[in-house]
């Protein structure tokens, strides 16, 4: 067998080899990679929401958003051992606490209609990473 044809052998099985990498890394993907929330795509998101002229800055929407995490990590209410149901978009209870927080800790800053408009952002970004699930039935509790 002449060089040229080896050379040219060798070339396409490592080409094909190539290709079948490519092609297993780009099927497994979607379904091993865990859905993230990042918070500053986040705040990216929810600012580019606003338009134009953003009544609030990325500094505030993140310290919105920050105080939401926190209000889910540990402040929402939690039924007996397992998670309550979260309302994306923010609960009334969380608006106040992170109104209540935020004001405590800087003095009044933003309106509670501004920082529902900041969850109601969040909760499209998470729609958009597709992080949400089916909504849970209502509870008369």
């Amino acid at each position: 067998m002449s060089p040229l044809i080896l050379g040219a052998l060798l070339v396409a099985v490592l080409l094909a080899l190539a290709a079948a990498m490519v092609w297993q890394e780009a099927v497994k993907r979607p379904e091993q990679e865990p859905l993230t929330y990042v918070l500053e795509d986040a705040v990216r998101f929810v600012h580019t929401r606003f338009g134009p002229e953003p009544p609030l800055t990325r500094d505030d929407i993140r310290r919105i958003l920050e105080w939401e995490v926190i209000y889910l990590q540990g402040v929402s209410p939690k039924q007996s051992g397992t998670l309550a149901p979260v309302r994306v978009g923010g609960s009334d209870e969380a608006v106040q606490f992170i109104a209540r927080q935020i004001t405590r800790r800087s003095g009044p800053r933003y309106s509670e209609e501004a920082i529902r408009v900041v969850l109601e952002g969040e909760a499209e970004y998470l729609a958009s990473i597709g992080a949400l699930g089916t909504p849970a039935e209502e509870t008369g509790s």
